[in-house]
């Protein structure tokens, strides 16, 4: 026997023994559906033997439950790129139907589908269960413009433009419905999701907006009618057979240039939402003319808040921030309250969506400033205001703050900035600028948020600010959470060691307020020890003796 034989040999082994280290079942699947090769456990998993398998087609082995997003899996098969697992059972007349994962790829040069099926381990369970994690976050409408907005800006350094194409099955999504059933449909719309992501310029943009109307963010080269062509396919092979389907489209020029990634994010929510409501009926033809529909829907709300801030119809409400380890006052947080009776953050949201952030968070300084010279000049009380992430970018608003901060006595002893973020910082090097002018006057600063958003350790690293204020989410979970206990406790010793103080919003009982004094947290702020009031205002909780 020739080296070169026995080489092809050591090959082939290797090979199957790396495969079979990580699944049971090995299929080759030709372009048509049928198994033209099968070798592994295949009476346990499926009942049939590797030799019979060979010719039937590779679905029958699978439940009904699943063969929807397993046609889906096939569809969206693209050249080296192996499948998400999927968790799947086996065919109904195996008597305990048997669970099993399938992955899958398809190789370059090579039309068939090579398919693997594993016995359920915990690992596996694992992975498919983040695979549907997945799966459901594509059903998200803010998850997609998030992407979407982030491929937009990469598409505009980059001198491409992108389509975005909105799908419609309209009315026929009803009789679609009832024909699959409540199970089968849910598959159906997820794997159109599926197969829309396929042909998404990062793999990401594409998602369900409604039932039967789904978005996708694509280049320019791809046409919609190649996109249906697949959807037809998948219908066909499923329950729906022959019944041709109805998909109208409507697609968008994203016309990347033409706006910000602030007014591009508005525009997308927009062109969704009319989509949501009236399908490929909109009237939308670019994401500029979806801007400008934006502010013509909002012209008479945009009147209201340049009202609110002109007329500074809002007022300031305190909540205490309080040391962990005694309770007593630290000092008040500053938060406006609309006169309206509308809601504060939506408000806040609103104003960053239209680019008013900066005025408004300037009109929210008068009155703060106001305040602690005119309304608290008899006590030493020391209060913190916000500034949104968007207004601490901007150059004209920073240079309008230190005019309003000069020749006010002590107020730097008396007053502290917290960046919110509401809004993503970009210009980083920049605002860390802003912060260190600020400090060189004697104010201290804090970083809102920590932990939500686009907030994250790369602010803590990039902006030297004196204060961290954990987000609440965070501290609800320290009791439940041990990863978020860990997360925290490591947070707070890197805090200790930058030293930059730390509060924890949200604290609603003692039994977290002790939770965080141990970890060594230094300030407190939630519902334990006060709620937003009118005038600032705080008596401490007895702090419960050590046994």
């Amino acid at each position: 026997m020739s080296n070169d034989t026995n080489n092809i040999r050591e090959q082939r082994d290797r090979f199957l023994a790396f495969s079979f280290a990580a699944s049971d079942l090995l299929l080759e699947v030709d372009t048509d559906g049928y198994i033209v090769f099968a070798i592994g456990a295949s009476k346990a998993l499926s009942g049939i033997d590797s030799e019979t398998l060979i010719g039937s087609p590779w679905l029958d082995i699978f439940s009904k439950k699943r063969r929807i997003k397993l046609i889906a899996m096939k569809k969206r098969a693209r050249d080296g790129k192996r499948s998400n697992p999927l968790h799947v059972q086996m065919h109904e007349d195996i008597a305990t139907e048997q669970d099993a994962i399938v992955s899958a790829i398809k190789m370059p040069d090579n039309d068939h589908f090579y398919v693997t099926v594993s016995f359920v381990s915990d690992v596996m369970q694992r992975l498919a269960e983040a695979s549907e994690q997945i799966e459901e976050e594509k059903l998200n409408k803010d998850n997609f413009v998030k992407h979407a907005n982030a491929a937009i800006e990469k598409a505009k350094e980059q001198g491409k433009d992108l389509d975005l194409t909105l799908f419609d099955l309209g009315e026929q999504t009803e009789s679609i419905k009832e024909k699959l059933g409540v199970e089968q449909w849910g598959q159906f719309s997820e794997s159109i999701t599926d197969i829309l992501e396929s042909f998404s310029v990062d793999g990401k943009t594409a998602s369900q907006i409604s039932e039967g109307r789904y978005s996708l963010l694509h280049d320019e080269s791809v046409t919609s009618e190649s996109i249906q062509e697949q959807i037809a396919e998948l219908s066909r092979e499923t329950e729906l057979g022959e019944e041709e389907l109805n998909l109208t489209t409507k697609t968008v020029d994203t016309d990347a240039g033409a706006l910000n990634e602030k007014e591009a994010s508005r525009a997308l929510f927009y062109t969704l939402n009319e989509f949501e409501k009236k399908g490929a009926d909109l009237s939308v033809q670019t994401l500029q003319s979806g801007f400008k529909s934006f502010l013509a829907d909002n012209a008479q709300k945009i009147q209201e808040f340049k009202s609110i801030i002109q007329n500074l119809n809002f007022m300031m409400h305190f909540q205490p921030i309080v040391d962990l380890q005694t309770y007593n006052l630290k000092h008040f947080e500053m938060l406006a309250r609309f006169a309206n009776g509308g809601n504060t953050q939506e408000w806040i949201l609103f104003g960053e969506d239209i680019g008013m952030a900066a005025e408004f968070d300037f009109a929210v300084c008068e009155v703060a400033i106001n305040y602690i010279r005119y309304n608290a000049s008899n006590n030493n009380m020391s209060f913190a205001m916000n500034i949104s992430g968007q207004s601490i970018q901007n150059e004209e608003f920073f240079n309008k703050l230190l005019g309003k901060l000069e020749d006010k006595d002590n107020l730097h002893k008396r007053l502290i900035f917290e960046i919110t973020e509401s809004n993503a910082i970009k210009e980083l090097e920049q605002v860390n600028e802003y912060v260190t002018e600020l400090q060189k006057r004697g104010f201290k600063v804090c970083l809102d948020d920590f932990g939500a958003g686009s907030a994250s350790f790369q602010y803590l690293h990039q902006l030297h600010v004196d204060y961290l204020k954990i987000d609440g989410l965070y501290t609800q979970r320290i009791l439940e959470s041990k990863r978020d206990y860990v997360m925290i406790k490591n947070l707070v010793q890197m805090c200790k060691d930058l030293d930059v103080g730390i509060v924890a919003e949200r604290v609603e009982n003692e039994e977290e307020a002790a939770a965080l004094r141990e970890l060594g947290i230094d300030y407190g702020q939630g519902y334990f020890f006060s709620k937003p009031t009118k005038k600032p205002e705080y008596i401490p909780p007895k702090i419960p003796e050590k046994v």
